[in-house]
């Protein structure tokens, strides 16, 4: 199963009850830079770290869970 982190990130900011815009002040970049990373299905390791802290969740894990499926149908 594919992960679109993009997607992923806006539903924790809706669970957490925060705006795109909200996210875009905590790391210091513009509204469109933010939409453009929550619209993307892949995100660079630098920026997910910063939203991991932002938002106090890990993100990495997602990733690490798709890997493991992976192995186990190796």
């Amino acid at each position: 199963m594919a992960i679109h982190i993009g997607k992923l990130i806006n539903e924790k900011l809706i669970e957490k009850n925060e705006t795109p815009s909200w996210l875009a002040q905590q790391m210091g970049r513009s509204i469109k830079e933010v939409q453009r990373i929550l619209s993307k299905p892949s995100i660079n390791t630098g920026d997910l770290d910063i939203i991991s802290e932002i938002l106090n969740v890990n993100f990495f894990m997602y990733y690490q869970a798709e890997v493991e499926e992976y192995l186990s149908k190796a």
